[in-house]
């Protein structure tokens, strides 16, 4: 039983990963015509809409579901992320998904890190040295001080701290409110935020293109939906691994439709700082 378990939320998480990709390949296409804020604009409103929607089909209040003990820090963790998304999809655009996505790679050492300082979790010295490894991994990538450097490489690190510091909060949050009130302010902060801004830089939108809207807004919506079943069914140290696969859907889609380029210092930038988040989650399943 525990195995099929397993088996199904590993499943779900790469289920999720690849709507992911696949909804930031589609969003790095619409932002060569479309502003990524409008477009995150319209995503979340979706979002907002079908979590209305599922708490009204459950008989669930959306009152008594907003209702939080850390009220102004869930508002804020869900605004961070909307604004978060804009900027990583700004990278996107003006990166590359490969490159983009190497640097968030980063992510989750970042809140092991994080997690040391404000969370006060005890670390060994074995996941201290991963995250540094990890950090190095990141220097290859960026290159700085090289030719070909782009200053823009520190707004996606700054992307990947930003979502982190999401992560950490949300942790925060959880042992106060339940994951359905986190949820749903992960959806309404943002779709609120996002709608003070976003139809400033609104354009007239092409037919199909309302159709590839929609569509980033349904594999958004689904990946957190499968992300949230994946963790149901099983543990955080067996899932977090296969969300590395990102990395790996988005290099094919980026070369296949971008034409990008998978540079030598990215591909083992970002192995050494795969192998040290592997390296540092593995440790999450020893007793120290």
């Amino acid at each position: 039983m525990l195995f099929t378990k397993n088996i199904k939320g590993i499943l779900f998480i790469i289920s999720a990963v690849l709507c992911f990709s696949i909804m930031n390949g589609i969003t790095r296409e619409l932002s060569e015509t479309y502003n990524v804020i409008t477009l995150n604009m319209f995503r979340y409103w979706f979002f907002a809409l079908i979590l209305i929607l599922i708490n009204t089909y459950n008989k669930k209040s959306t009152v008594l579901i907003s209702k939080s003990k850390k009220k102004y820090l869930q508002i804020f963790r869900g605004s961070l992320l909307a604004i978060q998304m804009c900027f990583a999809h700004y990278c996107f655009l003006k990166l590359g998904l490969i490159e983009t996505s190497a640097i968030f790679a980063v992510g989750p050492l970042i809140v092991t890190a994080l997690s040391i300082i404000f969370l006060d979790e005890k670390v060994d010295w074995q996941r201290i040295l991963a995250i540094i490894f990890g950090f190095i991994g990141i220097l290859i990538i960026l290159r700085p001080g090289f030719r070909g450097f782009d200053p823009l490489s520190f707004l996606a690190l700054a992307c990947a701290f930003s979502y982190a510091t999401y992560q950490i909060l949300t942790r925060y949050v959880s042992s106060h409110d339940t994951p359905t009130t986190s949820f749903f302010y992960t959806g309404i902060a943002g779709a609120f935020i996002l709608s003070f801004v976003g139809p400033f830089f609104f354009i007239q939108v092409k037919d199909f293109d309302w159709f590839l809207i929609l569509l980033i807004a349904i594999l958004g919506t689904s990946a957190h939906f499968f992300i949230i079943k994946a963790y149901q069914l099983a543990q955080a140290s067996i899932l977090q691994p296969f969300n590395y696969l990102q990395l790996v859907f988005v290099s094919i889609i980026g070369m296949i439709f971008f034409n990008e380029i998978l540079e030598i210092p990215v591909l083992v930038g970002s192995s050494i700082v795969v192998l040290a988040g592997l390296y540092s989650f593995r440790r999450d399943t020893v007793k120290v």
